[in-house]
């Protein structure tokens, strides 16, 4: 399945290494910003053309890895693949961000969003296993 990870490009290890683990399991990667790394000091047409190519990868995705805490575009990929009806997989080992109160948001609990709070190797496997459910409750 093709899939678009959201979050800080100051997170690119960790982006890096979920990537590398949900490769190895088959999946396929639509938009890998970690490669260009920074553009905000590029240029105003290079800054467009790396947002359309965003959003066209959320489009794209079977299903969307947000890894929180994210950057200043994080919930703006996460509002987008909400509104492309893509299945978030919310990480986090930040519970906090999870319970009520100031550092949460109503977003992470609509109903298109599984948290996902272990290593992010056990996550990538935890999402294809939830990816595996999916796929064959939605054959019936």
């Amino acid at each position: 399945m093709k899939y678009y990870i959201a979050t800080s490009i100051k997170r690119a290890k960790e982006h890096n290494l979920i990537r590398d683990t949900l490769n190895k399991l088959g999946h396929m990667i639509t938009y890998d910003w970690t490669i260009h790394g920074s553009i905000k000091k590029t240029s105003l047409k290079r800054l467009k053309e790396v947002g359309e190519n965003m959003v066209d990868a959320i489009k794209h995705a079977d299903f969307i890895v947000v890894l929180l805490p994210g950057g200043k575009g994080t919930h703006t990929e996460l509002g987008a693949s909400l509104a492309y009806n893509k299945p978030v997989f919310v990480h986090t080992l930040d519970l906090n961000l999870m319970q009520l109160g100031d550092q949460t948001c109503a977003f992470y609990y609509h109903r298109l969003i599984k948290h996902v709070d272990c290593s992010l190797e056990k996550g990538a496997e935890f999402i294809n296993q939830q990816l595996e459910t999916l796929f064959l409750l939605s054959k019936f």
